[in-house]
């Protein structure tokens, strides 16, 4: 039996002369996407940041396959450390092979590729292939630092 999430994305902005948050642009935006999306499994983390780099998803947990477009999922980042006393920037890395990224705050290595930085906050949701290992990384360690959850399409090509 199927499983479904529902996804929205709502981006608005003023324009960038308006007297109560001003936008970025002449022209004001106002986009709203959605999707059903059918998950077969869900994998949700409260990790813990540190300084030193730590796998977050293992692509061998989750599919076999690595045929594009067979498996794969969609992943929902959230840095929890704002409004706590210890903050931190979080450093998300993808490695094109299996193992820990290190080093992602200064770009890391050839081994490596720094995707992103959440500051406290801000969010992320996006899809994965499952090529490759995510790692993350962080500018102070911090407990519940980030919420990491994984929606697995599994054989949906």
């Amino acid at each position: 039996m199927a499983k479904y999430i529902t996804t929205t994305l709502t981006i608005t902005s003023n324009r960038y002369d308006a007297n109560s948050n001003p936008g970025p642009t002449s022209t004001p935006y106002n986009i709203s996407v959605a999707d059903l999306l059918d998950v077969t499994q869900v994998d949700s983390n409260i990790v813990t940041a540190s300084t030193t780099a730590k796998a977050l998803f293992t692509v061998s947990n989750y599919t076999a396959d690595n045929t594009a477009g067979t498996d794969g999922g969609f992943i929902f980042l959230r840095n929890l450390t704002e409004g706590l006393t210890t903050t931190a920037d979080i450093y998300v890395g993808h490695n094109p092979a299996s193992g820990v990224a290190s080093g992602l705050e200064d770009g890391g290595t050839a081994d490596e590729d720094r995707l992103m930085t959440l500051k406290p906050g801000e969010f992320a949701f996006f899809p994965w292939d499952m090529e490759g290992e995510f790692s993350v990384d962080a500018s102070a360690a911090v407990g519940d630092a980030l919420e990491a959850v994984l929606f697995v399409r599994t054989g949906t090509a």
